[in-house]
């Protein structure tokens, strides 16, 4: 539900949610579980602004993701999380926080690490990379991610996928007379 949350931009109530998860499961929980919940309350603080608690959350992510091993058994729901999606977590994390070089880090750390298999994962994590280069005023490369994460938007049936391009160009919305921005706005409007 936390991360529910996030998605809608609930960042109080996703903080709220992850600590009463972790309340609830103590040190009972697997660290692969604790990673999650960790991960899911520092995406409401990144929302939030609040970068202390969510870099403290963050820490709190990585030491348990960092105490998991092998044949922990580890809830169904919960086995996605592993270094690549807490790369990502990260990636959204500093982005929220407008921390664009530590977002960008993440993001090609969680591209290097996630197969093609998680098509969609890989592209919220593009478009977060996309947003980080625009962030450090890296326009013409903004574009060309943000371009590939479009195309492969239109061959979605997610919605979610399509609101994280539509996020990129609400981004983009000062640069709109750039030539590369007009370009883009071209490749992704025939893409869709």
């Amino acid at each position: 539900m936390s991360r529910q949350a996030v998605y809608l931009g609930h960042g109080r109530e996703a903080v709220q949610l992850a600590r009463v998860a972790q309340q609830g499961t103590a040190a009972s929980a697997p660290p692969a579980v604790q990673a999650l919940l960790h991960a899911a309350e520092a995406r409401g603080h990144g929302l939030l602004g609040e970068v202390r608690a969510c870099t403290a959350s963050l820490a709190r992510a990585e030491r348990a993701l960092e105490a998991s091993r092998p044949g922990d058994e580890v809830p169904h729901w919960a086995r996605f999380f592993d270094e690549a999606q807490l790369a990502d977590e990260c990636g959204h994390c500093h982005r929220d926080l407008q921390q664009h070089r530590a977002a960008a880090r993440h993001a090609e750390r969680s591209l290097q690490l996630r197969g093609p298999a998680y098509a969609r994962s890989r592209l919220f994590c593009r478009v977060v990379l996309a947003t980080a280069r625009l962030g450090l005023g890296e326009l013409e490369q903004a574009c060309a991610l943000a371009s590939e994460a479009a195309q492969q938007a239109s061959e979605m049936r997610s919605v979610r996928a399509h609101e994280y391009i539509h996020d990129f160009e609400r981004r983009l919305e000062p640069y709109r007379d750039a030539a590369v921005v007009r370009s883009y706005r071209e490749r992704a409007a025939a893409s869709r």
